[in-house]
């Protein structure tokens, strides 16, 4: 059965992992996947490619909405899809207009994230919902996001989580903390994340300059970059407590092996859809506080894998990286609790099984459990 996959870009984010690791994981005996980027090629377009998934990049401007709905239109003609199913905004705007010009294949909408900052972007998914048979959300806080911010029809809204193989992470040797600048001996917090207002970052911040004065073993490191990524950093150099324990090391493709070099993760996020790294960090055996946001309050069970505090405040997070750095031991129960959850709940084989259902339900080839429609 023919489905096309589209995606606004290709370049290495939570979302493009999680096409990746559909389109390379469909059955082929009953799925012929192909995937269709608006953007220019990205990092992602190689491990498609070798897994021997069809991929092309259109290389449109999102600026010019008519342009990447005609091309696509174009190219989803050439493929004939029975199905359709778009990831993020953009994607999903352009796939529902592109359908009526391309033989009308069947439109799955994906929503990654409870988006607070673009209004026109929930207006628009709300004016074209029913341009698609549904969409698929990665979390019950998005649902319930699309459902009262965006005035979504819920009966048209399912929950698909992102899924991560834990496997690979046994296989990873722990960064030496020495290299990062942090003492061997001391407890790391590590925060992974663009450097975005909707990371929370200035919380954390404020947070961690009443942790270390109280901890003078505490130390956090940051990994990202992003548009706030100056003005952080000037924040965190005007709060002299500060001063050599907090360690900006930028982006890094060794996250993993950061992972298991910290005491913990902590994110301080806003808002969100389901952080991978939440997911990462629990496949790494590490306990995580985070704030109680969509998606982390769907994975962090608190008391078990780690602690969840309200977003916005920093105070309550600052007592839970207090609490947290009191107990080495809990903290190693709670992160092998976290992996037990990913292995049960979240392994790229559920997720894939649980698209495969969906798809076969709207094709009425299959059982496809909770409908959509």
């Amino acid at each position: 059965m023919p489905v096309t996959l589209v995606i606004t870009d290709l370049d290495v984010g939570g979302a493009e992992r999680a096409l990746v690791a559909l389109a390379t994981g469909l059955d082929r005996q009953r799925w012929d996947p192909s995937v269709i980027a608006l953007g220019d090629e990205g990092k992602l377009v190689e491990p498609l490619r070798a897994a021997s998934v069809a991929t092309e990049c259109l290389a449109v401007d999102r600026r010019r909405p008519l342009r990447a709905v005609l091309h696509l239109a174009r190219s989803l003609r050439r493929r004939s899809p029975r199905l359709v199913q778009s990831f993020l905004f953009h994607a999903n705007v352009a796939s529902r207009f592109s359908a009526p010009l391309a033989g009308r294949p069947w439109v799955v909408g994906g929503i990654r994230v409870a988006e607070r900052q673009k209004a026109w972007h929930l207006r628009l998914e709300r004016l074209t919902s029913r341009l698609a048979v549904g969409s698929v959300c990665v979390s019950n806080g998005v649902l319930e996001h699309s459902k009262r911010q965006g005035g979504i029809d819920p009966d048209r809204l399912v929950v698909i989580p992102n899924g991560i193989d834990p496997l690979p992470y046994d296989a990873v040797a722990p960064c030496l903390r020495e290299s990062l600048g942090v003492p061997a001996s001391a407890h790391l917090a590590l925060c992974v994340g663009r450097l975005d207002v909707q990371k929370g970052l200035p919380f954390l911040l404020e947070a961690a300059e009443r942790v270390v004065a109280l901890r003078a073993d505490w130390h956090l490191a940051i990994v990202g970059d992003g548009p706030a990524r100056d003005e952080l950093r000037k924040r965190a150099a005007d709060r002299p407590a500060l001063a050599g324990r907090v360690h900006w090391l930028g982006r890094r493709n060794d996250v993993p092996a950061l992972l298991k070099g910290a005491d913990l993760l902590v994110l301080a996020s806003l808002w969100e859809g389901m952080p991978n790294v939440v997911l990462e960090a629990m496949a790494a055996r590490r306990a995580v506080v985070a704030t109680a946001v969509e998606g982390s309050a769907d994975l962090v069970i608190p008391g078990r894998t780690g602690w969840l505090v309200p977003p916005g405040s920093s105070e309550p997070l600052a007592l839970a990286l207090l609490d947290a750095a009191s107990d080495p031991d809990r903290l190693r129960r709670y992160g092998e609790a976290g992996r037990l959850v990913v292995e049960a709940d979240y392994s790229p084989r559920r997720v894939v099984s649980a698209y495969e259902r969906l798809w076969g339900g709207i094709l009425g080839f299959e059982d496809g459990g909770r409908e959509l429609g």
